[in-house]
């Protein structure tokens, strides 16, 4: 049957020119008429699609579902919407699939009943949907991050700032009995209590950068990112006696480029500190990669970890060696956790003790978060 003995001009008008794909099928299914949207959204031409059955519109799983469907909805006619919270999908001419509504409208002709169907391709709202979900669940980790974030920063700032306060009572003190040893010392601890502080909150800002600065995420060749990562450190692998290799391919991924230099930086700068005594730090950054993914590990024969600590060693301050045998403030590993959570990777950890350690680094291919 022809689209013109299916009504009048203005209703051809309209289904033709309409922004939604609009399939006019027979009550055995077979497709009659498509108007130019639906040639677009499918990327067939109309002459190979009218004839043929609406299932080759339909996911190859799901045709023997929806031909049972079409016989439920004719033996019930009703104008009803279709897809609405559902996971419903429809099929291009090239296989692939997307997102879509559809709207259902049983119309009577002179030959007997035919359907209307409008289809509206969803892609662009359940991209926008995902996003403000993933942004949402960001928030969510990064505003619990910044509560813990805040408890143990203030706890650490205290100690430095306590004993500042501590020794001026005793540097006043020696200045009154003119005690040249006592001054000396009490202004060594305030010093070093001074400097322990603005350490501290240095780090605290770059930590705070990590989260909250705004992205330029491009795309960045893998091999080139680390060459010049590792090339800033150059000086530090130098004095530390290190040996270092990178064995990774040249291959494209998503990611800013100053928060993945900071990232590599703080991982080797951790092997390097966290060195065994009597033997040079071994350092090797390797990458594979498959279809879906892109590992890169950093191993090093550093001192390593109980597995136990795995997750522990992400969080900000948290340290499992004292302070005085390996200085810094703790946050280094927490700083990396975040730039991954943002970009969308995953941070994980495998070390045992006297054996060194190796983090991994997982990037997805083809995603990035952005802000």
């Amino acid at each position: 049957m022809s689209f013109d003995s299916i009504g009048d001009d203005h209703f051809r008008l309209a289904v033709e020119s309409a922004p939604a794909a609009m399939i006019v099928s027979s009550a055995d299914g077979l497709i009659q008429f498509v108007n130019a949207e639906t040639e677009r959204m499918f990327g067939y031409r109309s002459d190979e699609l009218v004839g043929k059955s609406i299932d080759i519109l339909v996911p190859a799983r799901m045709r023997a579902a929806h031909s049972s469907l079409r016989q439920s909805f004719l033996a019930h006619p009703s104008k009803r919407p279709m897809g609405a919270g559902r996971d419903l999908k429809a099929t291009r001419r090239d296989g692939s699939e997307f997102p879509v509504e559809i709207g259902l409208t049983p119309i009577e002709s002179e030959s007997g009943a035919i359907v209307l169907a409008t289809v509206l391709d969803i892609t662009a709202r359940r991209e926008a949907e995902n996003a403000l979900s993933q942004r949402a669940a960001e928030l969510e980790r990064a505003n619990e991050r910044l509560a813990q974030f805040a408890y143990v920063a203030s706890h650490d700032l205290q100690e430095p700032l306590r004993k500042i306060a501590a020794f001026a009572d005793i540097l006043e003190q020696a200045i009154s009995s003119a005690n040249e040893n006592d001054m000396s010392y009490a202004n060594s601890v305030m010093r070093s209590s001074a400097l322990r502080a603005r350490e501290l909150v240095d780090d605290l800002l770059t930590y705070s950068r990590a989260i909250n600065d705004a992205q330029n995420v491009q795309e960045l060749d893998l091999r080139d990112e680390l060459d010049l990562a590792v090339d800033d450190l150059s000086e530090a692998i130098a004095e530390s006696g290190a040996r270092l290799r990178i064995d990774a391919p040249h291959v494209a991924f998503r990611a800013d480029r100053s928060q993945f230099a900071r990232l590599t930086h703080n991982i080797v700068s951790n092997a390097l500190k966290y060195r065994k005594p009597d033997c040079a730090p071994e350092i090797v950054i390797r990458a594979t990669q498959n279809e879906r993914e892109i590992v890169v590990a950093f191993a090093d024969n550093g001192i390593g970890f109980e597995s136990k600590y795995a997750q522990l060693v992400f969080e900000p301050f948290k340290r499992l060696h004292p302070k005085g045998k390996y200085p810094g403030t703790g946050i280094g590993l927490a700083i990396c956790k975040s730039i991954a959570d943002r970009h969308g990777w995953r941070l994980s950890v495998t070390s045992q003790p006297g054996q060194g350690s190796t983090f991994y680094v997982t990037i997805p291919l083809g995603r990035a978060n952005s802000e």
